[in-house]
């Protein structure tokens, strides 16, 4: 009798351990899954962020926003604020509206010794305008431009160069205008053969200053930039919010 009495104590001991094993497990499982399904918040792009533009700066441009996600679907380096440990990094790659910013997205920026804030994995262009073709002088280090080409074909007499002393050499019939770059980077506005630094401005009768603007610019940019002044007048229009 005592014998049976033991049996089934020890059987109701192990079904009760068995039991609170179960239900912590399951408690486990159910705080890990709520844990997965808690909302973070992370830095997410909201504008295009072009290569080389330093986390400080993107978040003071108004590039970056932040949304709340579960965080099982958020990787482990995502950022969810711009510490001083990364506010001096810069993007290696531009970066899309939509994506997650990544502390992998971001590296320490090269030393630069030309003197230029040169984008990384751009190039700086200077070209020479009249102050017209050069949006009046209203540019400055950081302006959005869009770059125009006009060219001319069909006679050879004709060009369509820079003309800063009078008007240009061509007629409507000659002449082409085209879209050729439709959103770079003013590095720098400076001094051109007989120009002023800085602000351009037309002086005297119907004579414009030379001026240099410099731009950021890929390299296949850089050719058709380069051909452009060859071959034909580039013009800058200044985008808005510059």
């Amino acid at each position: 009798m005592k014998r049976r009495a033991l049996t089934i104590a020890l059987a109701v001991l192990l079904a009760v351990l068995g039991t609170g094993g179960v239900l912590a497990y399951v408690n486990k499982a159910n705080a890990r899954a709520l844990a997965g399904q808690q909302a973070v918040t992370v830095l997410i792009v909201r504008e295009t962020i072009a290569a080389g533009t330093s986390a400080a700066a993107a978040q003071a441009q108004g590039l970056l926003g932040t949304e709340r996600l579960p965080s099982a679907s958020v990787p482990a380096d995502a950022l969810t604020a711009i510490t001083p440990a990364v506010s001096n990094l810069v993007t290696d790659a531009d970066l899309q509206p939509g994506q997650l910013l990544l502390r992998s997205m971001l590296a320490t920026s090269a030393p630069d010794t030309s003197g230029l804030a040169i984008p990384h994995g751009m190039m700086a262009v200077a070209i020479q305008f009249c102050v017209p073709e050069a949006v009046a002088g209203n540019l400055r280090a950081g302006s959005k431009v869009a770059v125009f080409a006009t060219t001319v074909s069909g006679n050879s007499g004709l060009n369509a160069q820079a003309a800063c002393t009078g008007p240009h050499a061509l007629t409507a019939q000659d002449a082409r205008t085209h879209l050729v770059l439709p959103k770079v980077t003013v590095l720098a506005v400076g001094q051109g053969t007989g120009g002023q630094s800085g602000s351009t401005s037309s002086s005297g009768s119907g004579q414009n200053t030379l001026g240099l603007v410099t731009l950021a610019v890929s390299q296949a940019d850089a050719s058709q930039l380069i051909q452009l002044t060859e071959d034909g007048l580039p013009y800058l229009a200044l985008l808005a919010g510059s």
